[in-house]
């Protein structure tokens, strides 16, 4: 059972068959979220928001969005999040397998985008209300609450991804995982005995992205959270993480081959964070 604090928990979770959940977590607060960083790590997620609504804002652009409960796809870049005033939040939310969509949104992967969760979803009203009433129920139980999301989403899968394909997407992430995403498209085609371009029609089809990629995208998560930093709370030790490494004077490959982002994006990046959070 997770407790419920003003700071954002995570909790994991062990995947329950097709496997579309990878984590849980609980979010709430009485005055208001504060300041966080949202990195990519080439996952989706599905989100209700019991309570309040936040901003997500693109550091590069300035253009921000008021969001509430939503089936997020996967991002290419960070994002700032901000809370919609001193209200108060209670959010609950799963990270998914990087192939979920791919089941419960066909026609779309959603890179840099999202839905409304319950439109995403093919759900009608009384669904939702039944969904929202039995997070509420679960409290701060989160095991509980994590069997309401999955039966929601088991449910909705539209597309079941093939039990090979889905085997083989599943390793190769764990190789990217595991190495932190310091690999070549390549190794991970090695990893399950495919040819690259294979590897590639596997990606196009069930993640919406290319291996290469999918690959910037964990270095970069894995870039912060090695150094113990919780993306999911502590946005100023992810601007730090990251201003370290664009201050530490690696030449420009280096800085792309450890964070995924080059050298010249880490900084517009890190200069809209910094402002944005400045004010925040």
């Amino acid at each position: 059972m997770a407790a419920l604090t003003s700071a954002r928990t995570s909790v994991a979770i062990p995947p329950r068959s097709p496997g579309l959940v990878e984590a849980l977590w609980v979010a709430r607060s009485p005055h208001g979220a504060p300041p966080r960083v949202a990195l990519p790590d080439g996952r989706p997620a599905a989100v209700v928001r019991l309570a309040g609504h936040v901003r997500w804002v693109d550091p590069f652009s300035r253009e921000e969005e008021r969001i509430g409960s939503v089936l997020r796809g996967p991002r290419s870049t960070p994002q700032v999040v901000l809370a919609d005033g001193d209200a108060p939040v209670w959010e609950i939310g799963v990270r998914l397998a990087p192939w979920a969509l791919s089941a419960l949104h066909p026609a779309d992967a959603l890179v840099d985008a999202h839905r409304p969760l319950g439109d995403a979803l093919g759900l009608d009203a009384d669904a939702w209300t039944a969904l929202e009433r039995r997070l509420r129920a679960a409290g701060d139980d989160a095991a509980a609450a994590v069997r309401a999301l999955e039966d929601v989403l088991e449910a909705a899968v539209r597309r079941p991804v093939p039990a090979h394909e889905r085997a083989d997407l599943d390793r190769v992430v764990a190789v990217a995982d595991a190495e932190r995403g310091l690999v070549r498209p390549l190794d991970l085609a090695r990893a399950v005995d495919r040819s690259l371009a294979s590897l590639h029609a596997l990606f196009a089809a069930h993640l919406g992205m290319t291996p290469g990629a999918f690959l910037s995208a964990v270095r970069l998560s894995c870039a912060v959270r090695e150094l113990g930093v919780d993306d999911r709370g502590d946005a100023a030790g992810v601007v730090r993480v990251l201003r370290s490494y664009a201050d530490a004077g690696y030449a420009p490959r280096e800085v792309e081959r450890f964070t995924g982002m080059s050298a010249l994006d880490l900084r517009r990046s890190l200069r809209g964070m910094e402002e944005l959070l400045a004010t925040a």
